[in-house]
């Protein structure tokens, strides 16, 4: 009898075989990791340089609900890019968008760029895949520069198609509800995002706030500026931290006679912020 009792038990105990155990997992969705570039300037206008902080960032805000996809953070791809000596042109050739996607570990690069004629605004993008660097897809939308808010609903949908991806309609509901929880109306308040994040960028956080109140008074339902907002005074925080632990490590190697490497300096602010 207790020969069979155990021999019941034995089902209950043991591991799963590996096909079953496989099949509770397979259901599970792999994401598609996206990187998302700042997009270039190609109006010709000084002015319009750092606007392809604000794209950047919106679309990866935007794309952020659909849960099929993992979106490498803005911040994480702007380090990237300033290790590899592009921080100032944020352009991207062929060769060093594979060495990127290879670094961040990303699936797919998007890259994009705009020209404007006032007062229209035109937004190229294209879809690689990282490990052929072969174009998936590529897509323009154009339309009122002043109505910025419907271009990029249309980039979103080109995007995501671009990813071979159909959404679902709660997921096209999740991305509408985001789109109009991030909404920046026009250029010029976009322009003004884009200041703040490269103030933001470049560890210049006293001219970052009082950039960034400026694009609050202008969008003050919108989310990523409230977002940013939030970063904002948590890089603050962090750095005022550092460098009072910095003085008073300095201090106590002076004391001890040992020399205490003096802090990094913050990366050089362009001129162009």
């Amino acid at each position: 009898m207790i020969h069979r009792a155990v021999a019941l038990m034995l089902p209950a105990l043991l591991p799963l075989p590996p096909v079953v155990a496989f099949g509770l997992h397979a259901q599970e969705p792999e994401k598609s990791v996206v990187a998302v570039v700042r997009f270039d300037n190609n109006t010709g206008d000084e002015r319009y340089d750092n606007l392809g902080r604000a794209m950047s960032s919106m679309m990866i805000s935007d794309l952020s609900v659909i849960e099929r996809i993992q979106l490498v953070e803005r911040e994480r791809m702007e380090e990237v890019m300033a290790e590899q000596d592009l921080q100032y042109s944020g352009r991207v050739d062929s060769e060093t968008a594979v060495t990127l996607g290879m670094i961040v570990g990303a699936d797919y690069m998007v890259f994009g760029s705009f020209v404007t004629v006032d007062p229209e605004m035109r937004l190229d993008t294209r879809v690689t895949r990282t490990e052929t660097a072969e174009i998936v897809t590529t897509a323009d939308v154009r339309g009122q520069g002043q109505s910025l808010f419907d271009l990029q609903q249309q980039l979103a949908d080109t995007l995501v198609a671009g990813f071979e991806l159909v959404l679902t309609e709660e997921e096209r509901a999740l991305l509408r509800a985001q789109q109009e929880a991030n909404r920046i109306d026009d250029v010029e308040t976009a322009i003004a995002f884009s200041e703040a994040l490269c103030l933001l960028d470049y560890g210049a956080y006293p001219e970052a706030f009082e950039a960034i109140q400026r694009v609050q008074s202008a969008a003050p339902g919108s989310q990523i500026v409230r977002a940013t907002v939030e970063l904002l005074r948590r890089r603050a925080a962090d750095d005022a931290r550092d460098r009072v632990t910095d003085g008073v490590r300095r201090g106590i190697g002076g004391l001890i006679g040992r020399n205490v490497p003096a802090p990094q300096p913050a990366r050089q602010r362009p001129t162009a912020c």
